[in-house]
Parts: C-alpha cells; structure tokens; sequence
C-alpha cells in the first residue's frame, strides 16, 4: 500500500476498510476521531464510538520526518517498525504490562491498540503527588523480563545475535546518541538553558574534562553493548497508570543495548521528580519526596531479585549454565554478583546523562518546567545536575542504591537553605 497520512478526515474510512475493525466497532456510523497533540515524533488519534465508550481504540502512525519540526527533518518510518517488534517480544514476556496491540501495518506505519482511557501518564500522576503501591513491584517486573529473555543468559548464541542484527533501529539511536550524549555537553545550538541558570553551573558540566570522560565512555556502551532488547526510551511518560495497573507505551526508540540504559532512563526521571518536590519544606511534600526514594531503591531491589531468580530458574530448566560447569560450587553465584555491580554502575552512569540532558539539553521534563519562577527553577537544576555529575563519576563506587539515595537527600537538603 502507498503511504498517505492518516487524519481526522480519512482514518474512519482507514479504520473501516481493515480486516476485524467490527470487532472493534459495533457501527462505524457514530465514530469520534479526537487527535494528540503532546507527542513530538508521530501523530496518533483516539477514535470512539459516542454510543458506548467502551469501543474505543487508540492509533498512532509516524510520518518519514519528526512531526513536531516538519518535513525540513526527514526520519525514515523505521522507528514504528521497531515499535511493533518490541510491542510483539514485550507482550510476549509481560503481556500484563503492554496494551492490547489490534492492528499494525508496516507500509503506513500504523499502529491501532488499547485506549488506555482509564489510566494515566506516570510523570502526571507524580507531579500531582499520586501514591501507585504498584509501580515498584510493576515497573521492576518489566524490567526484569524484558532484559533477561532477550540476553544471552537466556536466548541461544545464534539466536541472540539474529534479534540484535534485527534490532539496529540506527535512526533513534542516532538521535539519542546526539541528544543525550553530546549536545547537551557541547553549547550546541540545539540546547536551550534556563536563563536564571549561571554559566559558571553550565560550564562545571560542559568544561569538565572528569565529567565529558565519563559521559563519553557512557556514550561508548551505549553503542557497544548489546545486552538486551530496550525499550528505548523508559522515561515516566512512557509509563501508563492507575492504582491497579501499569502500562508502559510507545518503544519506538527500541534497539539491542546495555540493560542499565533502560533502568537508568526511568531512575533519572524519578529523581528528577524528587527533586520538583524536595525544594517544599511542607510535611506533605516531606512524605512524598521520601515515597519516591523508597520507590527508587524497591525498584532497584526488586528488579535484581527477580532477574536474578529468572537467571537461576532457566539455568535449572535448561539445565545448562551461561558459564559453564561450576566446579567450586560458588562460581556462578560470583558471576552472577559480578554482573549485576556492572548493570548498576552502568544504570547510575545513563541515569546522570539522562538528568543532565534534561537540564541542558533540548527535551525539558514539565517536573520541572511547571515553576514558573525561573529562579526557584534554576536552583532546582543546580541540586540535580550536581547529584548527576556526582553520580556519574562515582558510579562504580555505588554498591546499592541506598546510597545514591543518601547522595540525593544530600543535594536537596541545600534547596532549604
């Protein structure tokens, strides 16, 4: 099929021309097409029929260019055919945290799932100080099934390395590499400063030799490790939730790449979120910000225990070992903790890159942008991008996550005085 866009004019003609759509529909006659406008990459509408809620579907389709900019910024269609493969391996693993896929079509990259009508954006949810007593057990849940049944701990060799050649996604990854790695360090025109913030606070992160070293060897396994199959792009408005559920959306950035990349992209986004709290000396804020803290180091501990138990439980299935035969009877338990160090140091090292581009670079998150008083804003981005730098070049000193947590309390407590 030759590729048009879709709109709110043409899609339900779209929608009633696909094999099943009655499923979806009991009559196409009373139809509601309302478009989303907050997504910088693809177009994406919510198509409901007036008469029962109930029928309803979400569609998303990226246009060759970055939506937002244009047809000035060509971006080949690729992204949504990284999208469905990680949407079909997430669903096969965690079909409980992925939506409902209906529809996909390659050749106008389309997507039609779930309307998740009755969940909300995390980031929304957080900066409106919403308790989820689920997201640590879900989120970590994700995380760990996600990243080990894609890596070679449980993929065969020829196998594993048949889903990385499948998996290059080069376009979004050239995209991250350029706005998360490097731009935000180097002035470029592309970035967009606070103007309360001073220079001198820009320059401790842009001409820093120890800082740009680290960000670059960050940026260095970013490109060289293809741990697992990511996600991509794991920030809290990725994630859709309710009380009772989580949901994590639109992977499109999804590629072959070091697991810590994924975790790392929503611990930053959490702390950043902490810190949009932390500067209110409020008992209500007070309480929050320490929810968030403990949520941070559950969905640490909560993922290292079950992608550990994961590792065990194939091996003993399988009845084979990574490693080979351990012939002490505690080698692959050394093996084990040996890796898991390596995937927290690497998750802290994203995790500082991903607060810092925040901060520096083009991409805002509203956490912050929601202070108008550029002043309070720029004090708050001054505590973050020093607990980032701090982290990132002490990452390998870090054995849990506790003390990180120590570090962020630490920062915070100077938004106070």
């Amino acid at each position: 099929m030759e590729f048009y866009l879709l709109n709110q004019t043409n899609i339900i003609g779209y929608l009633q021309s696909l094999p099943g759509s009655p499923l979806r529909f009991s009559s196409f006659d009373n139809l509601e097409v309302q478009e989303i406008n907050d997504g910088n990459m693809n177009y994406a509408f919510i198509v409901t029929n007036t008469l029962d809620s109930n029928q309803s579907v979400f569609v998303k389709q990226a246009p060759p260019y970055i939506k937002v900019l244009g047809e000035d910024w060509p971006l080949t269609r690729q992204r949504m055919t990284a999208e469905i493969n990680a949407l079909s391996y997430q669903s096969s693993v965690c079909p409980e945290m992925v939506p409902d896929v209906y529809y996909q079509s390659e050749s106008l990259s389309v997507l039609i799932m779930q309307n998740l009508n009755q969940h909300a954006i995390l980031r929304t949810e957080l900066i409106q100080c919403r308790y989820l007593p689920r997201l640590a057990e879900d989120l970590s849940t994700f995380l760990a099934e996600t990243l080990f049944y894609s890596s070679d701990f449980a993929l065969p060799s020829a196998e594993k390395k048949v889903m990385v050649n499948k998996s290059g996604n080069q376009d979004m990854c050239k995209i991250t590499e350029d706005f998360v790695f490097t731009y935000p360090f180097e002035h470029h025109e592309m970035n967009d400063y606070n103007p309360a913030l001073t220079q001198s606070v820009i320059d401790s992160v842009q001409k820093e030799p120890n800082v740009r070293a680290h960000v670059a060897q960050m940026k260095y396994v970013f490109m060289n490790k293809p741990e697992a199959l990511l996600h991509g792009d794991l920030h809290t408005s990725s994630v859709m939730v309710n009380p009772r559920q989580t949901f994590v959306i639109d992977p499109e950035f999804s590629f072959a790449g070091p697991m810590g990349f994924d975790i790392g992209a929503l611990i930053a986004n959490l702390y950043l979120n902490y810190f949009s709290h932390a500067h209110q000396p409020l008992a209500g804020s007070v309480h929050y910000s320490q929810w968030l803290l403990q949520t941070i180091d559950d969905l640490w501990s909560k993922f290292e225990a079950k992608f550990l138990s994961l590792w065990s439980e194939h091996e003993q299935s399988a009845n084979v070992a990574f490693m080979g035969k351990d012939l002490t009877g505690c080698s692959h338990q050394t093996f084990r903790h040996v890796f898991i160090e390596q995937v927290l140091s690497d998750t802290l090292g994203f995790a500082a890159c991903k607060m810092i581009r925040r901060i520096l670079g083009v991409a805002k998150v509203a956490d912050f942008m929601q202070f108008e008083d550029q002043c309070l804003r720029a004090k708050l981005e001054t505590q973050a991008l020093k607990m980032a730098t701090t982290m990132l070049v002490n990452r390998q000193a870090y054995t849990n996550i506790a003390d990180v947590n120590e570090l962020a309390e630490s920062v915070s407590s100077d938004i106070l005085k």
